[in-house]
């Protein structure tokens, strides 16, 4: 049986990318509904990484209402896709990309109006860390993209709003994944990469300038730039 592969790096949250390689697999029908999983030692070994960090991942797709566990039988796909929580198709097509940074436009520039209006002198602090491992030639393109993503959960997390923070946490995974696509589209040209950043620092002054409408219009420009970025066909 065939199983995606979890790419390891000092920086990469290895529970973050197994938990989603799975709940991949089971949207995909991989696993289909009252199929038994394998086993947490058997999942360790496909995707390359502890039985600490399956054990994890099993416990957020638990969570999720994904599947559920047999007490001396093992774990299954839930049978009740009624009870399923909201979820977002895996990233790859065309089509997927563009949906999750339509989705990423409504809820993060809207967002970080909110975030100008409310940040903490912490919040900043937590947005300045984050884009001085952005920094172009500052670090490895992993952590770099690392930075990316704590970027923008430290802005939904400046909201104030429990409900947009654990949006985005729950929108993570493809997170990874659309920032993953558009560095990677980026980091071939460093006009592009030097772009890129600025246009994620305008982002932090206008947060800490606490002026709301440029923020918004920031974070579009972010967003939309990374779309036509991947969405363009040379």
């Amino acid at each position: 049986m065939n199983y995606t592969r979890v790419r390891r790096s000092k920086t990469d949250n290895l529970t973050d990318k197994t938990t989603a390689a799975l709940r991949e697999e089971i949207i995909t029908g991989k696993y289909p509904p009252g199929r038994q999983l394998p086993s947490g030692r058997e999942l360790s070994e496909a995707f390359g990484v502890s039985i600490t960090v399956v054990r994890e991942a099993l416990s957020r797709l638990k969570s999720d209402g994904l599947i559920t566990s047999h007490q001396g039988k093992g774990v299954f796909v839930e049978d009740d896709t009624k009870a399923r929580p909201f979820r977002l198709e895996s990233i790859g097509k065309q089509s997927s990309i563009s949906d999750i940074f339509e989705l990423r436009i409504a809820i993060e520039v809207q967002g970080s109006m909110l975030a100008a209006e409310r940040r903490s002198a912490a919040d900043l602090r937590d947005m300045a860390r984050c884009l001085k491992e952005m920094r172009p030639g500052q670090n490895s393109f992993d952590k770099a993209h690392t930075a990316d993503i704590n970027f923008h959960l430290s802005i939904a997390r400046a909201t104030k709003n429990p409900l947009i923070v654990s949006f985005m946490e729950f929108l993570q995974p493809h997170l990874y994944e659309a920032i993953w696509q558009a560095r990677q589209v980026s980091s071939k040209q460093q006009q592009t990469k030097a772009i890129s950043y600025d246009d994620h620092f305008a982002i932090y002054k206008a947060i800490e300038a606490s002026d709301p409408q440029q923020a918004q219009t920031s974070m579009l420009r972010v967003l939309q730039g990374s779309l036509s970025r991947l969405t363009r066909k040379d």
